[in-house]
């Protein structure tokens, strides 16, 4: 080998060490990137060692990736996928600081709301946050210097066994990021589909984990949807056009026309705490109170799927049945809704929701305005003047709610979510304001549910009284409910217990899955007796469609003042209670309730269709945004 050619050699192998260190630093800057952000997200959370080797496998099969690339375009490509790496960082910096929620693909269809965050990028960017871009220079620099002292390329053309060696690198990197995704699904099962809380999901799995599954929801949201026939659009077009014609006015058609309208969504509040006593005290005696003063209807069963409190807002607002699969709420917040808050806008209200909660939590942030609420007044635009658990507390809460609704424009549409009563309901501030003898259940699950309740009630009390003393009381209907079931099935024992009952078997244990749904109307004189028969929160927005006298024709409810109702009640997972029967298609098996009295399910099966058709038409209607359709007028 001449001198010559040994120059060259080393020349070449020089420049083979300086293309690794060249990936090398780029693996190590968009890591340190995301760690940053991590800590960003929150200080206090340990980074878990799975999560971290998650994060570096992706940033490794991604640098890899692009060291495979044809060297002309190498380097503009490293750099690219820095400069992008970067920018999606700062995005999430800038979500996180107005939205206190991290960015997510599955809301790039969301363009009419840009505005929202467009209008104040420039107040939120920090001088520090240019230091994600800082590296792409220094990068260039190092390439530039480089090439000028060597003359062969910089980046070199790819021989088999580079090429092999990357493919086993990408395999090793992609280990650690499929062990993370199974080992966090199975300890929180759905949670990577239904995303119901980016900033946890980030810290429990990384940033760069929770952005690759976002673009594996986004992925299969936005490109892998069937196209309809237009007999399927007809078929259930048809569904709702003859439900239109088949409704029933009820008795109290338009009794409360032009009122405002309070609709109050309760944390975890379930059915048995009504008229509840443990040793010898109501838990919640201001709620009996205003039960006995409303329309009560006993036999409300939750209908929610994975998005617990999200998914009952939805159902409330727009009448249509939860996600087949995630949360309609951070799948399908672009999508168009003939929801309440929209249909009341439209006839003059003001729509405002209302809730102490961060205002990304579950998305909220982007579904309220796709659903018709002009004002989403959250936890950031309250005073935070007192935090008990999640966010503000109910206290604080409906003291300022008040004050909100006393200065909105008449007629309103006020939706209001309460927080504290939260799972795991031990949360300190409830127990220094709040007196309840919980014993024998003190100090555990069921002891702190019950005082959590009795905390909500105080704090009811003075919102009645704060609207009696405005004159609000008077001139709204006031809907109150609670969002979904608050025991879980491990602590049955517990409800056993307090109820003096078995719950042992799932029919048992179905039949106390209800929450109260109360409806006070002013001027009218309740009935004496709770309303039953089996409904659901989905009954919701046509009742008080019909109570107040406004087309509500997109949803799958019923009225509940109707004379005669014989429509089923139906849960996610296809079942459904139909005249007090459990019906489970599944195991094809119907149950008397409670009891538990065997039937003939043939005799069920035509209805048991007839459910599974009603879920795939709601299916059909988030995954197509079919709402301007069924509502558009021929």
């Amino acid at each position: 080998m001449g001198l010559s050619e040994q120059r060259l050699y080393y020349a070449k192998k020089d420049n083979d060490r300086r293309e690794l260190i060249f990936f090398l630093i780029l693996f190590a800057v968009i890591f340190i990137k995301f760690y940053f952000l991590e800590y960003k997200i929150s200080m206090q959370v340990t980074r878990h060692p799975a999560s971290a080797a998650s994060s570096a496998g992706i940033v490794l099969c991604l640098t890899v990736a692009v060291s495979l690339l044809w060297r002309k375009i190498r380097a503009f490509s490293a750099l690219t996928v820095d400069f992008l790496i970067s920018l999606l960082a700062v995005t999430d910096l800038l979500h996180l600081r107005y939205y206190s929620d991290m960015f997510t693909f599955m809301n790039i269809g969301l363009s009419a709301q840009v505005g929202e965050i467009a209008d104040s990028v420039a107040a939120l960017i920090h001088p520090s946050d240019f230091l994600y871009f800082a590296d792409i220079p220094l990068l260039l620099f190092f390439i530039h210097i480089s090439r000028k002292f060597r003359s062969v390329p910089f980046f070199r053309k790819i021989g088999v066994k580079r090429f092999l060696i990357s493919l086993l690198l990408i395999i090793v990197g992609a280990l650690p990021v499929g062990y993370r995704f199974r080992s966090y699904e199975k300890r929180m099962p759905a949670v990577l589909s239904s995303m119901w809380d980016r900033p946890a999901v980030s810290n429990n799995i990384g940033a760069l984990t929770y952005h690759l599954a976002d673009v594996k929801n986004a992925a299969g949201h936005f490109l892998f949807r069937e196209k309809l026939s237009d007999s399927q659009i007809s078929e259930v077009k048809n569904f709702f056009d003859e439900k239109k014609r088949g409704k029933s006015p009820g008795y109290l058609n338009g009794f409360a026309k032009g009122k405002n309208l309070i609709v109050i969504q309760v944390e975890s509040l379930q059915q048995f705490v009504i008229d509840l006593r443990i040793n010898g005290a109501e838990v919640t005696p201001n709620l009996n109170r205003f039960v006995r003063e409303a329309v009560y209807f006993s036999d409300i069963y939750s209908q929610t799927a994975s998005g617990n409190s999200s998914d009952a807002e939805f159902m409330v607002n727009t009448g249509l049945y939860p996600s087949a699969s995630g949360v309609a709420y951070t799948r399908f917040a672009g999508n168009r809704y003939e929801a309440l808050p929209q249909v009341l806008a439209d006839i003059g209200y003001v729509s405002l929701a209302l809730h102490g909660d961060r205002p990304g939590f579950w998305n909220r942030h982007r579904m309220y305005p796709s659903m018709g609420f002009s004002r989403f007044i959250s936890k950031k635009d309250f005073i935070a003047d007192e935090n008990i658990g999640m966010g503000l507390s109910d206290a604080s809460f409906f003291r300022q709610s008040l004050d909100v609704l006393d200065k909105t424009q008449k007629p309103f549409y006020a939706f209001l979510i309460t927080l504290t009563s939260h799972y795991p309901y031990n949360f300190d501030g409830i127990f220094k304001e709040t007196k309840l003898n919980t014993s024998p259940f003190e100090g555990t699950l069921m002891g702190n549910y019950l005082t959590s309740m009795k905390y909500f009630d105080d704090q009811f009390r003075s919102f009645i009284e704060g609207l009696r003393k405005n004159g609000l009381l008077d001139s709204s209907v006031i809907a109150l409910y609670g969002d979904h079931t608050a025991i879980p099935s491990w602590d049955r024992k517990s409800l056993e217990k307090l109820l003096g009952r078995s719950l042992k078997n799932d029919w048992e244990w179905k039949y106390m899955q209800r929450i109260p749904l109360v409806i006070k109307i002013p001027g009218f004189q309740a009935p004496p007796e709770d309303i039953k028969g089996p409904a659901g929160l989905i009954d919701l927005p046509d009742t008080l469609a019909n109570l107040m006298n406004f087309e509500f024709s997109a949803g799958f409810g019923t009225n509940l003042f109707e004379n005669e109702r014989s429509e089923p009640v139906i849960f996610r997972n296809g079942s459904f209670i139909t005249g007090g029967v459990l019906v489970e298609p599944s195991s094809r098996s119907a149950r008397e309730m409670p009891e538990g009295k065997v039937l003939d399910y043939g005799k069920y099966a035509p209805m048991a269709e007839e459910v599974k058709k009603r879920l795939s038409y709601s299916d059909l209607i988030l995954e197509h945004d079919l709402v301007p359709v069924l509502v558009r007028e021929d």
